[in-house]
């Protein structure tokens, strides 16, 4: 216990200091209680990070619970420049030859040149009709020109669309714009062609495809007035009626897959190889194929996935309940049954084999994925590939299974009535108990101190009054006569 000190007896006492040094005794129950405290926090805090460690864990294994997600296609082109693919899980697994003769396109339709885009042409309605030019044989076509002959027809396929032009939109730029907003089908834009009336008026049918071409009938406009009409007016199959100038005609893509031919309004196919949409690029100048054959990357990044969270949260849990022989420390959860059950029943898990498995493997362990002398987990890639393609169908049922399993410990392990939960409400009620007994000693050392000072104070108003009657006492003594006899 620690001495008390004070300035000495006969002098003015040292309240303060006496009283100091008596309540830093006091207070050790008050420090212990801290120790106390801060050895939960700790564990609250280790608690926090294997149930961080866990929640990922629990993430990673969600993705390897579905046979279905690993059981997935992909498509390969034998030549990317000439086309791309990709399958759905409906598609079969085989190699299926390619030929493009013909790519699909859409109509493109000019306008003669004006001198400026915002001068006033006119205002009106515009009908657009796709459709389907039927041109004579042999063709009629003037590709200099731009223009149908006479015998030519036009099947409409769909309800015609009409754009408003009107007092605000009447220069080209304006029926540009209308036209654009209408979105009907059909894009505008204005393009420059530098000659002396450089600016063209150009309408491209947003649909590729023969049955996309086009028709445009011009009425409503002011009475006397023909220019819209006389600019924009166009029907193939009228000879004399083309006021627009065709510069690419709509065209199907001929496609000839496994030798059976087809024509397409788009070139992007996904009826002619059952669950495969192909996209053309180019004509073929030979016989170019695609190969569609399981994707086993979805397994594989599963696993390693998997395999990180597993190693990211058995580290702690072994660093946080263990024990150093050559420092004979233990860690903030050595010992604790909780975690010591975690820590085996995810083993347990992991390399067990699970009942009902009747396929060629029996355990993670089989395709490649084990434990390590460290307790860590790896992942052997030849041994998994070597598994994967001698049955990925097996592959994926053992990790499905076993996923499946530790997903369901986990989610037991981390439910609001699951070990963890439980330990730590367990010590958060400790540190309550704890806060509670400290307010309870900080106001009785309130009352303590109150009487040490009050004792203290008295005892040195004592100590001044006894040295206030030492000193009158002193004082009269000195003033007595002294007496001297004499010898004769």
């Amino acid at each position: 216990m620690a001495s008390i000190t004070a300035s000495g007896l006969g002098s003015t006492l040292d309240v303060n200091g006496i009283v100091s040094q008596l309540m830093a005794i006091e207070q050790q129950p008050i420090t212990k209680l801290d120790t106390k405290e801060a050895d939960y926090q700790a564990k609250l805090s280790a608690y926090g990070t294997l149930k961080s460690g866990m929640a990922a864990l629990q993430d990673a294994t969600r993705s390897l619970t579905s046979t279905a997600s690993f059981k997935t296609l992909k498509a390969t082109p034998s030549d990317s420049s000439l086309l791309s693919a990709s399958a759905s899980s409906t598609a079969v697994a085989g190699t299926y030859s390619i030929d493009i003769s013909q790519l699909a396109q859409s109509q493109k339709l000019a306008a003669a040149g004006q001198t400026s885009p915002t001068t006033v042409i006119g205002s009106g309605t515009l009908t657009f009709d796709f459709g389907t030019i039927t041109d004579t044989l042999p063709p009629s076509f003037n590709s200099t020109a731009g223009k149908y002959g006479a015998g030519t027809g036009f099947a409409s396929n769909n309800t015609p669309r009409t754009v408003t032009i009107d007092n605000n939109h009447t220069s080209l730029s304006g029926i540009r714009d209308a036209i654009n907003a209408a979105n009907i089908g059909v894009s505008a834009v204005i393009v420059n062609d530098g000659s002396s009336t450089p600016n063209r008026l150009v309408l491209t049918s947003d649909n590729s495809g023969v049955a996309n071409s086009l028709k445009i009938s011009v009425t409503d406009e002011v009475a006397g007035s023909t220019a819209l009409s006389d600019l924009l007016a166009h029907d193939p199959a009228n000879d004399v009626g083309q006021n627009l100038s065709e510069k690419i005609t709509a065209q199907n893509a001929n496609i000839t897959v496994n030798g059976i031919a087809a024509s397409k309004s788009s070139n992007t196919v996904t009826d002619m190889i059952h669950g495969v949409t192909l996209n053309l690029l180019k004509k073929t100048t030979a016989t170019a194929s695609v190969t569609v054959a399981s994707d086993t990357s979805g397994i594989k990044s599963a696993l390693d996935a998997f395999v990180k969270a597993y190693n990211d949260v058995a580290k702690p849990l072994h660093d946080l309940s263990a024990y150093d022989p050559s420092t004979k420390t233990a860690a903030v959860l050595q010992g604790d049954s909780a975690v010591r059950s975690i820590q085996s029943q995810m083993r347990n898990v992991i390399a067990d084999t699970p009942a009902g498995i009747t396929g060629s493997f029996k355990s993670l362990s089989q395709i490649g994925v084990a434990f390590q002398k460290d307790g860590s987990l790896s992942i052997d890639a030849t041994k998994l590939q070597n598994a994967i393609d001698s049955n990925a169908g097996d592959v994926a049922t053992i990790v499905a299974t076993t996923g499946g399993k530790l997903k369901t410990l986990l989610d037991s392990q981390l439910s609001a009535g699951g070990p963890l939960a439980t330990k730590t409400n367990g010590v958060n009620l400790s540190i309550k108990l704890l806060n509670d007994q400290r307010t309870k000693l900080k106001d009785k050392l309130v009352i303590t101190e109150q009487h040490y000072r009050t004792q203290y104070a008295a005892l040195d108003s004592l100590l001044g009054s006894m040295k206030a009657t030492s000193d009158s006492l002193t004082q009269q003594l000195a003033g007595l006569p002294t007496s001297s006899s004499k010898t004769g």
